[in-house]
């Protein structure tokens, strides 16, 4: 099976909900992140921010295929809350987001089951919340060619709608394009034809 070339992720604005069940409170909040490094500083921020609260739980995904990816307990019972908020976010088919969910306890234990759906549920819906996007997967394609063919080169351009990220040159035209990765063969066949195109 063909991947695709394209995933869904969450705009920066996020999304944020509340779930109550039992007493206890669970405030959950989904953002767009693209590295380790910013989930960690937003666990960081929300574990000070939130310093009254039971337990601050997480889970985030990166990647175009979700490829990274953890989850963490926080002191509820192992498998009872990361896993859920992580399996919530594998379920929507969303990856580069973050999903944390605040607990302040209500007096009530839920036991597993019941935390497992507490916390599903806290963070379907942050992210249902939020606004989704579709990222294209893409790979930069670097031309290099005589100012004769530049005509040539652009024609390739916009019949396929590409991205130009830099041109430069001086004795020679260089242009670098973003291509969608599902069809960088078929570009570079394109550019290929013409033999006085270096790639």
């Amino acid at each position: 099976m063909e991947k695709s070339d394209s995933y869904i992720t969450i705009s920066e604005s996020g999304g944020e909900a509340v779930f109550k069940e039992k007493g206890s409170k669970f405030l959950s909040f989904a953002f767009h992140i693209e590295s380790e490094d910013e989930a960690d500083e937003l666990r960081k921020k929300f574990k000070k921010k939130y310093y009254d609260a039971t337990h601050v739980v997480y889970a985030f995904r990166l990647g175009a295929e979700g490829e990274k990816f953890r989850a963490a307990d926080d002191g509820e019972p192992s498998g009872s809350s990361g896993l859920p908020v992580l399996n919530t976010i594998k379920s929507k088919n969303i990856t580069d987001v973050i999903v944390l969910v605040v607990r302040y306890f209500g007096g009530t234990k839920l036991g597993i089951p019941g935390l497992i759906d507490a916390y599903s549920s806290a963070a379907a819906l942050a992210l249902d919340n939020a606004e989704k996007q579709e990222k294209l997967v893409t790979e930069t394609i670097r031309i290099k060619t005589s100012y004769a063919n530049m005509n040539f080169v652009m024609r390739i351009i916009k019949d396929n709608d590409l991205k130009i990220i830099e041109t430069s040159g001086a004795e020679f035209f260089e242009i670098t394009v973003s291509v969608r990765k599902n069809i960088v063969q078929k570009i570079t066949d394109l550019f290929n034809q013409n033999g006085k195109i270096t790639l």
